[in-house]
């Protein structure tokens, strides 16, 4: 394990090395309650208020995935580069957004008409997350750049497996309380108990980044503009970032087009309960925590490419998994599924970062991050279309293809596979071969 502790940051010229581990703590602990926050705003959680709001599953899929789409707010970072008062600017915009997600689990509880409940919510959700990727270019390069570049492997995978051993037992409490109040048939309550749970932990994170000391070197200047022409002719001419930004537009596609529909697919057709899907949860972070150091000492040997490969791989496995996952054997299928696709996560959600920081200055960092988060997730949330077309098709023709049954999510589960084999044909043949 990485001793957060020492450090030959060259940063440690203008902060003293105890403060420098202290950021470090800070940044794991931002990253923890943070996590923590979007569990409740993904997945089975965010599907469960949907869909009791009288959400259809296709709009339901869509709606889950303008978090994707609210990626392009991370355009905005082109625009500006931040150096005094970082700290300020990261911690008023997420006190922000963390208050519209407060919000959002606060409609349920108003006697209003569920079209305007509906309204209310997209906005909250959409207007949260689009505030969160606006920051979040600046707020990784900023907490990143108190890690030393050699350590950055082992110390996301410590970070990671915080947040996740963290998630694992908040998932299992907060599924059985919903449990709980939908068997009262009390849903209002539990989403009240949502949003005051959201509202405490927001000002938690908020305290975990006031307590970050500012690096003096940082504090040269307050901003300098940066011409929207010439970030993108930085990014564009970067034939290795370009490279990077068509492999994540291709991932995203290809996995975003099936996982916004599984979230649907629990609650409704397989029929879990959230206790089960918390249960899901925990066995999807244990597998990440197992992993996750692997990998990060993987990429610290060798690379961040030839490691992502290897996980591209995994994740094609574990969406071949849910070709096969219907009602019958859903509980075991899918756990298997968890499984597998926890690990090829253990290594991709912090392989996509600093793989852009391999091939990238460090003053070119937050744009690019931007700018490849920003394409990344157009692509996620066109995917959501293509996957809603699907499921409406399927699901009106009484869930019969060519004669035989079969579930809208393994037709997804089936294209998801055959993308992520082309993704790791990609990294082979394209990634491998990139100079830094």
């Amino acid at each position: 394990m990485i001793d957060l502790n020492t450090s030959t940051n060259p940063k440690s010229r203008f902060i003293s090395e105890k403060q420098l581990s202290k950021n470090r703590w800070y940044y794991i602990a931002e990253a923890g309650i943070e996590y923590l926050i979007s569990l409740l705003i993904t997945d089975a959680f965010l599907a469960l208020l949907l869909t009791s709001n009288g959400v259809p599953d296709s709009a339901a899929g869509i709606i889950t995935e303008l978090a994707a789409f609210a990626f392009s707010a991370q355009l905005v970072s082109v625009f500006f580069r931040k150096r005094k008062g970082m700290k300020s600017f990261i911690t008023i915009l997420h006190l922000i957004n963390q208050v519209m997600f407060v919000l959002l689990y606060f409609v349920p509880v108003f006697n209003l008409p569920s079209s305007v409940k509906v309204v209310l919510i997209v906005v909250m959700f959409l207007g949260g997350q689009l505030i969160a990727n606006i920051v979040s270019p600046y707020k990784i390069s900023w907490f990143m750049s108190f890690v030393d570049d050699q350590h950055r492997g082992s110390f996301t995978a410590n970070k990671e497996i915080v947040s996740l051993a963290a998630g694992t037992v908040f998932s299992m409490a907060m599924g059985s309380i919903s449990d709980y109040y939908k068997a009262l048939g009390k849903d209002d309550v539990y989403f009240g108990i949502c949003a005051a749970t959201i509202l405490v932990l927001a000002i938690l994170h908020m305290l975990s980044i006031i307590l970050v000391k500012d690096v003096k070197d940082d504090a040269a200047g307050d901003k300098q503009h940066v011409k929207f022409s010439t970030a993108l002719k930085k990014t564009f001419t970067n034939k290795a970032l370009l490279a990077l930004i068509l492999m994540d537009v291709i991932w995203q596609f290809g996995s975003k087009i099936s996982l916004a529909y599984y979230g649907v697919y629990k609650n409704n057709d397989l029929g879990f309960s959230m206790k089960y899907i918390a249960f899901l949860s925990i066995l999807s972070a244990v597998s990440r925590i197992a992993f996750s150091r692997y990998f990060g000492k993987l990429a610290d040997k060798y690379s961040w490419k030839r490691m992502l490969g290897i996980c591209f791989g995994i994740a094609a496995v574990s969406f071949a998994v849910n070709i096969f996952t219907v009602p019958s054997n859903g509980k075991v299928m899918f756990a298997i599924y968890s499984c597998i696709h926890a690990i090829s996560m253990a290594g991709i959600n912090s392989g996509l970062m600093n793989i852009i920081f391999d091939y990238v200055p460090t003053d070119d960092r937050a744009p690019a991050l931007g700018i490849r988060t920003a394409l990344g997730g157009v692509s996620a949330f066109v995917s959501t279309f293509a996957g809603a077309f699907i499921v409406h098709t399927v699901q009106s023709r009484g869930n019969v293809v060519f004669g035989m049954a079969v579930y809208p999510q393994q037709i997804l589960s089936a294209i998801s596979t055959v993308i992520c084999i082309g993704v790791v044909l990609y990294m082979i043949f394209v990634v491998e071969k990139l100079q830094k």
